[in-house]
């Protein structure tokens, strides 16, 4: 239940904290205009805008132009007359609006009586389609102001402003009162050429483009090449323009470059000539090559086509953005209680990744679904889910681990940490291997030492013994005096059980063999070994009362293998195997089949087996002592005593089992047992 409330306690909090990013996070902030920006992209890789309608053109002030014999010895400052061409022809071929993304400030007539009075003319004739630009500040010379009839309606705002990372996303359509009415509220350069072309009655405040292409991939001319085709071809200058909303700026390489949402997309179309009886009026490509920038007269003609196009987005309400925060807070949090910390992080990204694509796709619908505050929750849910889960869970896990770590094999403490619910008194049923192993020769030494060196030398050994069980998937259950038992199959889980404890025995033999070496080089005290193996099933779980108990394993499998420990120092050997293990082993493990015994406790009678070594590893004499053995057990149960003792003595003295037989065979032959015996030796000890 305490765990059931941190972690409800947990969620709620995160999913708080979720909706209050999702609505005090500002939608205008760098994270999310990123994620604006590279969403178009993605969905504009998807999606092509080729084939759109294009109601918008960009009449470009480039560098040819300048540099034309039309114009090179033509300060800009008297264009006026370049100005009243343009505007005529422009007139003429019946373009929808024209709009001058220039802050014509002052009259040319003022350096030179009359150089303005035809452009003043041709924005008397079509002040009707004419848009001058103008700062906050500064508006057009009064001279072009009295030609336009003073109509406010003639003028819009050339500022473009940035979001906070530099980035022109959002186009406010009129600035100032909009309550007041169009005579205080003042458009922007591309509301008041939509204004005059007809267009934007219902249009909101503020619109925000979802460009389907580059700006500069818009139809672009440069100015000295529509003034030629004015002089010499005006029907051609009628088919490209006519119905087209105008826009005339400067596209110089270093003059008024803005960034725009659209940095990420696939630069302006290549040059594409078209020659008309001797009218060209190619289209520009970029304006400067592989640059980020784009010039401002693009931004005012990307908003206007988006607002004819409809290529413009609406943000999701505040409402929305807590909702979808809440969710993916929601999603962090039970990411970070309920997996892993690579796994949960895992997921992070995965549905980070899906929440940036979903932000792609509502593109297409016409809804931006600002992806940061949702993002961020996600991240930071996760991250206060798993401090949480870190201090309370793991803090108990660490808990447990300390307390029962130096009592138990790392295996239990591991399970019990994962599922402190197995600490309770109880048990199941499984199929387990135990092994019994004994020092021999601690009586003996106990009574030639002293008691502190007695300890410090048993530990040593007994050591020996631990580690290898931890390291084989073992359970170290108990250390009984010199004995120790263990066990494999649980607490963790194994289908090799029997194998890994055989190897685990075979190794504990050979280093305890060697650690009496060299002690007997040193001239130091040492201990043999026995050990007894035997699996089956047994009784596995926490055995004792309410208040004290202990992780062990109760059954006949256990007496057994209690019972096999006692038998090596009977064979003279140093580990013996009962048949269920044997039977588990005998393909990876040379056996030698040693004798069947009645043990005490135990009506039916174990065969039991000596493992020589891995199979791939045994040598020549190893397998003949084995198939020597085998022929006088063989002997010995047919009651040829004499032909069975013949070959275990010639098997040699180190051989403790086959001198053990031989001993017990030469008895038969003085005194033979009686016709009914079957071979079993009865133990009549432990």
């Amino acid at each position: 239940m305490q765990r059931q409330s941190i972690t409800a306690l947990t969620i709620v909090a995160c999913v708080t904290f979720s909706i209050l990013l999702g609505i005090f996070i500002p939608r205008d902030n760098s994270l999310d205009g990123w994620f604006f920006d590279t969403a178009l992209w993605a969905r504009n890789s998807q999606v092509s805008g080729a084939g759109a309608r294009d109601d918008v053109v960009v009449l470009a002030l480039d560098q040819r132009s300048l540099d034309a014999p039309e114009l090179r010895n033509l300060p800009r400052a008297l264009f006026s007359p370049i100005w009243a061409e343009t505007l005529n022809g422009l007139g003429q071929a019946d373009a929808a609006a024209v709009a001058f993304d220039f802050l014509l400030s002052f009259s040319s007539g003022q350096f030179k009586a009359g150089h303005d009075r035809e452009f003043q003319k041709a924005l008397f004739r079509y002040g009707d389609r004419v848009v001058l630009g103008r700062s906050a500040g500064t508006l057009p010379a009064k001279s072009y102001l009295a030609a336009l009839r003073f109509d406010p309606t003639a003028l819009g705002l050339l500022e473009l402003l940035p979001d906070t990372d530099g980035v022109i996303r959002e186009f406010p359509l009129s600035h100032g009162d909009k309550n007041a009415g169009d005579d205080v509220a003042v458009r922007s350069l591309s509301a008041a050429a939509l204004a005059k072309a007809g267009i934007g009655q219902a249009l909101p405040p503020r619109i925000i483009p979802s460009p389907r292409q580059h700006p500069e991939a818009m139809p672009t001319y440069a100015l000295v090449d529509v003034l030629r085709c004015m002089r010499t071809a005006p029907d051609v200058v009628k088919k490209t323009f006519e119905g087209l909303l105008v826009f005339i700026g400067s596209v110089l390489p270093d003059e008024d470059r803005r960034i725009s949402a659209a940095r990420y997309l696939p630069p302006a179309n290549p040059i594409d000539s078209n020659s008309m009886k001797g009218c060209q009026l190619p289209r520009l490509g970029p304006s400067k090559a592989n640059s980020h920038t784009v010039p401002g007269v693009y931004l005012h003609a990307m908003a206007a086509q988006a607002a004819i196009s409809g290529n413009w987005v609406r943000p999701a309400a505040p409402l929305w953005r807590a909702v979808i925060a809440a969710a993916l807070g929601l999603a962090g949090a039970l990411l970070g209680l309920f997996l892993a910390p690579w796994g949960a992080f895992l997921c992070v990204f995965i549905l980070a990744g899906l929440v940036w694509s979903a932000e792609a796709g509502a593109l297409e619908f016409g809804l931006w679904l600002p992806a940061f505050a949702p993002i961020l929750a996600l991240f930071l849910t996760t991250v206060l889910a798993y401090l949480v889960r870190y201090l309370v869970s793991d803090r108990r896990r660490r808990m447990i681990q300390n307390a029962f770590g130096r009592y138990l094999a790392p295996s239990v403490v591991e399970a019990l940490s994962e599922s402190p619910d197995q600490l309770r008194l109880g048990g199941t049923l499984g199929d387990v291997t135990v092994m019994f192993a004994d020092l021999s020769g601690f009586t003996a030494l106990s009574t030639r030492t002293s008691p502190e060196e007695l300890v410090t030398l048993t530990n040593e050994y007994l050591a020996i013994i631990a580690d290898e069980v931890d390291a084989s998937n073992g359970y170290v259950d108990k250390f009984i005096g010199d004995a120790v038992m263990a066990i494999w199959g649980a607490p963790i889980k194994s289908d090799q059980h029997a194998m890994e404890a055989s190897r685990a025995a075979l190794r504990i033999v050979d280093e305890i063999a060697k650690a009496g070496e060299a002690a007997k080089a040193r001239g130091a005290h040492s201990f043999g070994i026995k050990i007894g193996i035997q699996s089956g099933p047994a009784i596995v779980g926490n055995v004792g009362s309410a208040r004290r108990y202990n992780y062990t394993a109760v059954g006949e499998t256990v007496n057994i293998a209690a019972r096999l420990e006692g038998l090596p120092g009977v064979y003279g050997c140093s580990l013996l195997l009962g048949p269920s293990t044997a039977a588990a082993v005998g393909e990876m493990i040379l056996l030698r089949e040693i004798d069947h015994v009645a043990v005490k406790g135990r009506e039916a009678p174990l065969t039991i087996f000596e493992p020589l070594g891995l199979v791939d590893a045994i040598t020549a004499a190893q397998s003949k002592s084995n198939e020597d053995f085998s022929s006088a057990l063989a002997h010995y149960r047919a009651r040829r005593f004499q032909q069975a003792a013949d070959l275990w003595r010639a098997m040699g003295d180190g051989d403790g089992p086959a001198q053990l037989m031989a001993a017990r065979a030469e008895l038969y032959i003085a005194t033979p047992p009686a016709n009914d015996w079957d071979g079993v030796f009865v133990m009549t000890g432990k």
